[in-house]
């Protein structure tokens, strides 16, 4: 158990990692290419990995689906496009290791897209950026202690189990 633990701490930082190149890769879509938010998405899950990429293409299906639905005018509402957003980051938190507290950070991404001009869109993914950043760098910072205390405590759990039933 201990080292199942250990293991997800590392795959946690993997996943924010890659979490990282895909929103780093978005601000790019959004800055050099000028794409629509579907676009850009789409174009970036052909860039990551799995479990991501059918996470992205899983929010480009709801965000076309969504376009073909209503007028225009109501599909650019920044309100369904964050709505879409959070309800993928429920679908991505069960075949990650991402905790809630990453989820939570996640979910200000999609405050920041589709929402006012590109400018403002890429200022904010930006910020994230720098966030989920700063927040890796804190996590891997004591990594290996952390592994470390997670083995032995479970080790020392099972020891105490076996003497409290002898």
């Amino acid at each position: 158990m201990g080292i199942r633990i250990a293991l997800n701490m590392k795959g946690r930082i993997r996943e924010l990692q890659e979490i990282e190149r895909i929103l780093s890769f978005l601000e790019g879509e959004l800055r050099v290419r000028h794409s629509t938010i579907d676009e850009a998405l789409s174009r970036v899950a052909d860039k990551s990995g799995q479990p991501f990429r059918d996470w992205l293409y899983g929010l480009v299906q709801d965000i076309r689906a969504g376009s073909e639905q209503d007028s225009p005018l109501e599909y650019n509402s920044h309100i369904d496009l964050y709505n879409m957003w959070k309800k993928s980051l429920d679908n991505l938190h069960a075949v990650t290791c991402l905790s809630y507290k990453d989820l939570e950070q996640l979910q200000d991404v999609g405050k920041a897209l589709g929402y006012l001009d590109i400018e403002s869109q890429q200022m904010n993914l930006r910020r994230e950026l720098e966030m989920v950043h700063a927040h890796v760098l804190s996590l891997d910072k004591d990594l290996g202690v952390r592994m470390k205390n997670a083995v032995v405590v479970c080790l020392l759990g099972g020891i105490m189990t076996v003497i409290a039933l002898l």
